[in-house]
């Protein structure tokens, strides 16, 4: 299929040749000529968090990167803004207030300065809907903490702070663009298969109008709808509610959060019976590094989550917990009447994420975004040719405090191909001896959740492990990069 003369209006002529799969990557603004027929912003997981007693919100939790995006979305033009829940750190209206707040300072009376209405999607997520412990931290006093809880009164709370009607779905029509809210109002946070609402099936059952099947509708929930949006082992799933609903509508697109997984992900778009988005985070961004290495051992450099049966390992690993608190991610969507636009930009430096990703409509037609034919064609990372794995014995501290001073293997790896379709996002290190057994140990690489033209996306990584944890003599190092689809590339190798 040949795409439409549509795609080359505005000086768009510059741009790849689509042919018969149709492009769905371009640089930043080559897609984007002509006048959107719908524009919006998309962030989830913002957490804003209130300090002890309340008065003011606690640091690194300020206000100044929501406001920048929200600014953002009304300086290109975005006709309403979709926060996929967790806005609410601790689940108290102070916080949902401080939301509020900066909406309403960026754009007063719902309205950009040009005078448009800017619609609010706002949902809420886990963190909104029940963090007692959390709260307790802010509002030591039970009957205060009750007092302030969103969960206690969520209606009144919504109807107070955003000057609208709370319901636990709602349907809002942005310039003929139906916008679906499913809001978190059942039960905590499990990680995987999240129950967290009731009744979207019979929301959906009871709309009177059907949907245009030449238009996308838009779906926006806090967990990922199970078994689309960045793989099926990503953490933060629903129970598979939404998939069963919104298969019906291959003009469906659902936008969520929870996970916090980089944009920088190529999963973190899915297209099957229909099509589904993560948001990332617009307050600490994951490694968003492939699953199977996480289920298997844990990564060196990340906490390993309580209960696991390698979660032992956290006294003894010789790395800190990367810090997720320096990137911030969040995206404007525009939607023209043959393509929808996603512009992925991470908040802290101000630069986009990499190209923008550009979805031909109708979306029944062949679907670039399905993960099979996209992993099929990926290619591995790769070192530069003549890379050298630098090792060395030192001397450092474990995360068990009382080993100061223990002996650590330190390697510095060579940063591996840093493009768009081949990014490294966890570097597999294995430890081999004179038996032939091999430790392998994995690192997510930091530079992966930033902008291709950050400085961090394309250093050297730093890996250091316990002597004690690999083989005591004649041991032989060898390091593969692999990227967010599995691919390895091939070892760099070093003898000790």
């Amino acid at each position: 299929m040949n795409v439409s003369r549509r795609f080359f209006i505005g000086g768009l002529a510059s741009a790849f040749a689509l042919g018969p799969n149709r492009i769905f990557a371009a640089k930043p603004g080559a897609f984007t000529g002509g006048k959107p027929l719908l524009s919006f912003g998309a962030l989830s997981d913002v957490h804003f968090c209130l300090a002890k007693g309340g008065a003011a919100l606690r640091e690194p939790y300020g206000a100044d990167t929501l406001e920048a995006a929200f600014a953002w979305f009304r300086d290109n033009g975005a006709d309403a803004v979709a926060i996929a829940g967790d806005m609410a750190h601790s689940g108290l209206a102070g916080e949902l207030k401080a939301i509020a707040d900066v909406w309403f300072k960026v754009f007063p009376g719902d309205k950009a300065p040009d005078g448009r209405r800017v619609e609010r999607v706002f949902v809420f997520g886990n963190h909104d809907w029940s963090s007692p412990g959390r709260a307790k931290a802010v509002f030591p006093d039970e009957v205060e903490c009750k007092a302030n809880l969103l969960v206690a009164d969520p209606k009144k709370w919504w109807d107070e702070i955003f000057h609208e009607e709370w319901t636990p779905f709602f349907e809002k029509t942005v310039k003929g663009y139906p916008f679906i809210g499913a809001h978190w109002c059942h039960g905590g946070c499990k990680g995987k298969n999240e129950t967290f609402t009731k009744g979207m099936k019979e929301f959906y059952a009871a709309r009177k109008e059907p949907f245009d099947p030449a238009k996308p509708f838009f779906h926006i929930q806090h967990p990922h709808p199970r078994g689309t949006v960045h793989g099926d082992k990503v953490w933060g799933q629903d129970d598979g509610t939404t998939p069963g609903i919104l298969s019906a509508y291959p003009n469906a697109v659902a936008f969520s959060g929870h996970s916090h997984t980089s944009l920088t992900d190529e999963r973190a778009i899915w297209q099957g019976a229909f099509t589904s988005v993560g948001c990332a985070s617009l307050r600490n961004v994951s490694q968003g590094t492939p699953g199977s290495i996480w289920v298997q051992g844990g990564l060196e450099n990340a906490r390993t989550p309580k209960g696991k049966e390698y979660a032992t390992q956290n006294g003894l690993k010789a790395m800190g917990v990367t810090n997720l608190m320096n990137c911030r991610q969040g995206q404007l969507v525009r939607v023209y009447a043959d393509r929808v636009v996603f512009s992925r930009r991470e908040f802290v430096t101000g630069a986009a994420l990499g190209d923008d990703m550009v979805m031909p409509l109708p979306a029944a037609e062949k679907k670039p975004f399905a993960f099979p034919p996209r992993a099929a064609k990926a290619v591995a990372p790769e070192f530069p040719a003549g890379a050298t794995l630098m090792v060395r014995r030192t001397k450092g501290a474990l995360r068990d405090k009382r080993r100061k001073n223990a002996d650590i293997w330190e390697l510095t790896i060579p940063a591996a191909t840093a493009v768009r379709s081949a990014r490294t996002g966890v570097y597999e290190v294995t430890a081999t001896g004179p038996d032939g057994k091999g430790h392998v140990f994995a690192m997510a690489f930091e530079g992966y959740r930033f902008p291709l033209s950050d400085p961090r996306a394309s250093a050297p990584a730093a890996f250091r492990v316990a002597c004690s944890r690999v083989p005591a003599e004649n041991v032989t190092f060898s390091v593969r990069a692999i990227s967010c689809w599995g691919k390895k590339s091939a070892a760099l190798t070093a003898k000790a």
